[in-house]
């Protein structure tokens, strides 16, 4: 498999000069081999022509056989010459032969004696006195009602010299261009891919502790800006990735930070001197109450991972949103109760929906939950359905503390929290980024809006079934 843009150009280049030189070549070859007969033709023609125009002015005279034997012996030229290869013969209409040129009758030759008579031209190649190709034509005439055939040949050796030598001029000359046009075209792909050498260049510089690094898209050809572009804007995705990357690593590292801490401390601790049973007890109490905060923060990281990654089943089914919502808000209920929060919400009838229950219903658990968490006292929370296009829209709008404007892009990013929130609420900072992710592997959206001081709203679409 060629797989060198360069071989391939000229590969390309090499099969379409073959074929239309080639074509070419055979195209001008064959016509000028028609173009030699057909001038070979009309001379013959016009000779005969021109032997029948003597003839006639002696045949009016009453002198046809004087005449006949005139144009015999006053040939000249080329004609008089034995075997010269060029001949002239007068025939009767009975095939009888009545003159010959001198080229002919020197050497006691004759021409091929048509079989029937040419009222119209008749031009053939065959053998001639020589043994060698011979153009002849033959053309009967009338002269006071007696018919006569006059044909007239030449040899054909002058013909196939110029056209030997017009083909072996293409043979010498469409090699030496073919030869030109391959270096051509090798330099040209040379010369234009030079850019793709220094393209590839500037790419291997790139690693990934140098992502901030990008590739010239002015000072390269116009027909890699497009592939420069693409490439940049991949760099600024990878970029990001990685930085966030990092701060996934960071903020891991901050949220497992504590809980270690905890039980490395408490652990520390109770082993430095004997401790009652009491003591002993309480300190396990505490390890497994930290530890399992542990398995949370891990479980959701883990969570997050598959649903992001898309590696996660989901069980599809028939699903009414209004009784999903209202068992969400039976589970929050008991924390708004402590946060002095109203919930309210207004089933208006069945919304079924097509979707795996178990994930939606962790969508408007972790969505409620925020907004009860982030709520001021005595403040409340408004749930409804509604629908909108092909989607059936359930809105949650809280009266909390809200999201300023610049950390409204960063809300659904993994362990993202509202820094005012970070120390007043507990919380990994992924519910929202998991409530992201199972809502558009629903084939749908979710959009946030917030106010700061005054709260948040936030609408999920899900496809109507």
């Amino acid at each position: 498999m060629i797989d060198s843009i360069k071989l391939k150009l000229i590969t390309w280049f090499l099969a379409v000069f073959t074929i239309i030189f080639t074509s070419l070549g055979f195209f001008l070859y064959y016509e000028l081999k028609e173009i030699v007969m057909s001038s070979l033709d009309e001379h013959m023609h016009s000779e005969v022509t021109f032997l029948a125009g003597i003839l006639a002015s002696e045949a009016e005279q009453g002198n046809l056989e004087e005449g006949v034997a005139e144009i015999t012996m006053a040939a000249s030229g080329s004609y008089s010459v034995a075997l010269s290869g060029h001949y002239y013969q007068i025939l009767d209409d009975k095939g009888n032969i009545l003159g010959r040129s001198p080229s002919l009758f020197l050497a006691d030759k004759s021409l091929k004696v048509v079989d029937e008579i040419p009222y119209e031209p008749i031009f053939e190649t065959n053998e001639g006195p020589t043994e060698d190709e011979h153009r002849m034509v033959s053309r009967a005439f009338e002269f006071s009602g007696r018919i006569l055939i006059f044909q007239a040949s030449d040899s054909l050796e002058e013909s196939y010299r110029i056209l030997r030598s017009f083909r072996n001029r293409i043979l010498i000359t469409l090699p030496l261009i073919y030869l030109i046009c391959v270096s051509g075209i090798y330099c040209i792909s040379k010369f234009a891919l030079k850019t793709l050498n220094v393209f590839s260049n500037q790419v291997g510089r790139i690693t990934a502790r140098r992502l901030d690094e990008r590739v010239d898209e002015e000072n390269i050809d116009q027909e890699l800006r497009p592939v420069a572009k693409s490439f940049n804007t991949m760099l600024s995705r990878l970029e990001k990735a990685f930085a966030r990357q990092r701060e996934f690593l960071s903020d891991a590292s901050h949220e497992l930070r504590t809980p270690t801490s905890v039980i490395k401390s408490r652990c520390d601790v109770t082993l430095r001197r004997e401790r009652s049973a009491e003591d002993y007890r309480s300190a396990i109490v505490t390890i497994k109450e930290t530890s399992a905060r542990m398995t949370s923060i891990i479980e959701r990281i883990l969570d997050a991972s598959r649903i992001e990654s898309k590696i996660f089943s989901m069980k599809m089914s028939q699903a009414d949103l209004s009784a999903l919502i209202s068992e969400a808000v039976k589970l929050i209920e008991p924390s708004a109760v402590v946060q002095d929060v109203r919930v309210n919400f207004t089933s208006t009838g069945r919304s079924v929906v097509r979707c795996d229950r178990e994930r939606i219903s962790e969508v408007f658990v972790n969505i409620i939950e925020n907004a009860v968490k982030y709520n001021r006292h005595g403040g409340s929370v408004e749930i409804e359905i509604g629908r909108e296009e092909n989607f059936t829209v359930v809105t949650v709008a809280d009266t909390g503390i809200g999201v300023l404007e610049e950390e409204k892009e960063k809300i659904f990013e993994r362990f993202y929290r509202v820094d005012k929130s970070r120390e007043v609420v507990p919380g990994t900072g992924l519910g929202l980024s998991i409530v992201k992710a199972i809502v558009e592997s629903h084939r749908g959206r979710i959009e946030f809006e917030s106010v700061f001081g005054k709260g948040s709203t936030f609408k999920v679409y899900l496809p109507m079934d």
